[in-house]
């Protein structure tokens, strides 16, 4: 009688499928973690990260926020001047928005990224939400959204400071940013200039 070998777990359905699923789940894991690194993005505007400093905030004499340097979009693209009302506190109840900067720049899709820096306080005792949907920028009868990705919680008796931006049509140069509060809304008119 011939003795059989035994088998390799290479030669074996399972064995194959166990493989496939490790090299599968290996190569999802990186293009993941690159991702979130931003390989990918790299012509893309730049996220926003909420809390970070606020840049841009003194106002020159005509009102307008002189560049910052750190805006997002088409690389080598000088920034173009974005002129504020001089209140740039606005309250409804225990919610208060400042707008602590403004900054706009042609992105490398032919538009502009107009980005605002906010502080946003909570003068009451519970959590609120400081996120993208509480602002809205109108624009040649048009409303736009945020596109930062904004989401944060503001506890009870604090601050944050955000970035929120909008992406919209490079012929733009006059808006009304809009607060929104649970009991109303602010407008905000802005105009942009080109350098």
């Amino acid at each position: 009688m011939a003795e059989e070998k035994p088998t390799s777990w290479w030669a074996t359905l399972p064995g194959l499928l166990t493989a496939t699923a490790a090299v599968i789940t290996a190569v999802t894991g990186l293009l993941l973690g690159l991702g979130q690194l931003g390989v990918f993005d790299a012509g893309k505007p730049a996220t926003s990260t909420a809390g970070s400093s606020a840049t841009g905030a003194s106002a020159q004499p005509d009102g307008a926020v002189p560049p910052s340097g750190s805006g997002s979009g088409g690389g080598n693209s000088p920034e173009w001047a974005v002129a504020l009302p001089a209140e740039r506190r606005y309250r409804a109840a225990d919610v208060e928005y400042e707008i602590l900067g403004a900054r706009a720049r042609p992105d490398v899709y032919g538009k502009i990224a107009l980005t605002f820096t906010l502080r946003c306080t909570n003068h009451g005792r519970y959590d609120i939400n400081f996120w993208d949907s509480a602002f809205r920028l109108g624009a040649g009868g048009v409303s736009h959204s945020p596109d930062s990705g904004l989401n944060e919680l503001v506890a009870g008796d604090s601050s944050k400071t955000g970035d929120v931006r909008f992406t919209i049509p490079a012929d733009t140069r006059d808006a009304v940013l809009r607060i929104k509060f649970a009991q109303g809304e602010s407008t905000v008119p802005v105009a942009i200039s080109p350098p």
